[in-house]
């Protein structure tokens, strides 16, 4: 819970600070610094200003002279509503501004102290394996080509590429790979993800070992021999180089022996296992936990390296983020995929799990989140008000205190609605996924 609310309270602050600088700047009176909502907990007064943390650690606000959803602005110079369109455009898009340059220092930061990732991710990507049946097969991708572009993107490295598919998802999209020298262009049906959280799987995969995690006590595994930390070299006569491999290999044994070559501590075993299932419904196991053995690098960037690359991740976010929001928005995505305080918070206690790396990572991938959120044409978003504000400049006039009112009363209701939404979704993964 601690890691949950320091988490989002520091987005929220920064976000909350670039309206609160903004306004400042532009002379307007901030009459309340808010983390939360409900009743003040604490705090403290300063310059005319009541920055306070209050209950409901779920958000918060900066309260301006002259905002108000009941009655109207006295015309005082301090008042938000005095001041030019374009300053109160500066002031409101501050907000989702500070939460994208937070995003940026976050990951910058960490990656100038840790830049930790499996090597294969920043080399080109060369196909090491293809499931059959999977979208890469049935395109005619094959184990050893290498992938030059994905829908007219240019693809230099592996975790380019997994950037492109995601963005892809759902859709039919041209690849162009390297096979043998020669140039071939192909078409692939990405899969479409029922939840934003999954990662696109084509069927595709970089080549890397496998080691064995946990052996199911009595399992085919145990019986054979087969110990936790073996690397697997062959299965059924295949060297193996992928981890979805040794499941397509296994699954397509139907329960014979099937000759198993393992490295032990420098040494080399060779084993006989035979798959078995309990019914024709199950697929045949062994009773292993299969393992990705990656090669692993960890050696800090310099300043100008981490901006760049923290730069071009939390783009890659924001793209995701969009892909989503399009989804939701043709019916490709479920709004059963939407997640709330309940989702947040176990992301957080998961990435708090990893370190401070992975929370670090996590706040980054909320804060683009939160900005990109806030600038949705909603009203009582920041971008229901700067759409507001763009309208009121082509009429050349402000719209009355009524109907902004009316607007903002629009926009709460539906805020309540989505939020009624996630909450259920929340509730619903919480205890009654299986």
């Amino acid at each position: 819970m601690i890691n949950f609310i320091i988490v989002l309270s520091v987005l929220v602050l920064f976000h909350e600070l670039g309206h609160y600088l903004a306004a400042r700047y532009f002379n307007v009176t901030v009459e309340s610094f808010s983390i939360g909502f409900g009743p003040r907990l604490f705090g403290f007064k300063h310059d005319g200003t009541d920055f306070k943390v209050c209950l409901l650690p779920l958000g918060g606000y900066v309260k301006m002279a002259g905002q108000s959803v009941v009655g109207e602005a006295t015309g005082e110079p301090g008042e938000l509503p005095s001041k030019p369109r374009w300053q109160r455009l500066v002031i409101v898009g501050m907000g989702p501004l500070f939460n994208f340059l937070l995003a940026i220092a976050l990951l910058a930061g960490l990656y100038t102290v840790r830049y930790e990732r499996a090597r294969f991710l920043d080399e080109e990507a060369r196909v090491g394996y293809v499931s059959p049946g999977s979208a890469a097969d049935a395109a005619g991708v094959r184990a050893g080509d290498v992938v030059r572009s994905v829908d007219g993107a240019a693809i230099p490295t592996w975790k380019d590429l997994v950037m492109a598919t995601a963005l892809a998802a759902g859709r039919e999209v041209g690849l162009a790979v390297e096979r043998g020298g020669e140039a071939q262009n192909l078409r692939i049906a990405l899969p479409g993800e029922e939840t934003a959280q999954e990662l696109v799987d084509p069927g595709w995969s970089a080549a890397h070992r496998v080691r064995i995690g946990d052996v199911l006590g009595g399992s085919p595994a145990a019986s054979a021999g087969v110990e936790p930390g073996d690397v697997l070299l062959r299965v059924d006569g295949a060297e193996i180089v992928a981890l979805q491999q040794v499941i397509d290999v296994i699954s397509g044994s139907g329960g014979r022996p099937m000759a198993v070559e393992v490295e032990r501590g420098g040494s080399f075993e060779s084993l006989t296992v035979a798959a078995e299932r309990e019914d024709d419904s199950q697929p045949w196991r062994v009773g292993v936990h299969l393992l990705a053995r990656y090669e692993r690098v960890d050696e800090p960037l310099s300043f100008g390296q981490a901006l760049a690359r923290s730069t071009s991740d939390n783009i890659g976010f924001a793209g995701l983020i969009f892909r989503t929001l399009g989804a939701l928005v043709t019916g490709d995505l479920s709004v059963k995929a939407l997640e709330g305080p309940v989702g947040i918070y176990r992301h957080t206690q998961d990435a708090a799990s990893q370190g401070a790396g992975g929370l670090i990572q996590l706040m980054a991938v909320i804060s683009v989140n939160l900005g990109i959120l806030n600038l949705l044409p909603i009203p009582v978003l920041d971008g229901g008000h700067i759409v507001l504000l763009l309208v009121e400049s082509l009429l050349r006039r402000d719209v009355s205190a009524e109907v902004k009112n009316r607007i903002i009363q629009a926009g709460l209701m539906f805020l309540v609605i989505l939020f009624g939404i996630v909450m259920y979704n929340d509730i619903s993964r919480q205890f009654f996924s299986p």
